[in-house]
């Protein structure tokens, strides 16, 4: 049992340095995929994507926050909450900074493209 225990660690630790390892590659992938399925103009790119960089970078620290809190021994329900929230308002905050940029059915589109891009990543980790 204990033999297994330490394979799967080190299985998700050897997962996890490779991942990390290629941030940039996914990052380079996403905004191609996301340029293909938008059908993004070079200028509406070039605009996009520093925000949109910005968004995803800002998602990631408050899911890294709430992932911390639901490993705290002292867990609260309220601060898990609370943070669940942050991620919803930072997700309203990011939609209207991106309706600025580009047309609305195009903002639309984008939140079909995360959901397809986050299906696509997970089934290439699964293969």
């Amino acid at each position: 049992m204990n033999m297994n225990r330490i394979i799967i660690t080190l299985v998700f630790i050897f997962c996890g340095l490779s991942i990390f390892a290629q941030n940039d590659n996914v990052a380079n992938v996403r905004k191609e995929f996301i340029t293909k399925e938008l059908q993004l103009t070079s200028s509406e790119a070039d605009a996009f994507f520093p925000v949109y960089n910005e968004y995803i970078q800002k998602k990631k620290e408050t899911r890294k926050a709430l992932r911390q809190e639901g490993r705290s021994s002292e867990k609260s329900v309220d601060k898990i909450i609370g943070i669940e929230q942050d991620l919803i308002n930072l997700q309203r905050e990011y939609l209207e900074r991106f309706r600025k940029i580009l047309p609305e059915k195009k903002v639309v589109q984008l939140l079909e493209a995360e959901k397809k891009f986050k299906t696509m990543m997970v089934q290439q980790l699964r293969d």
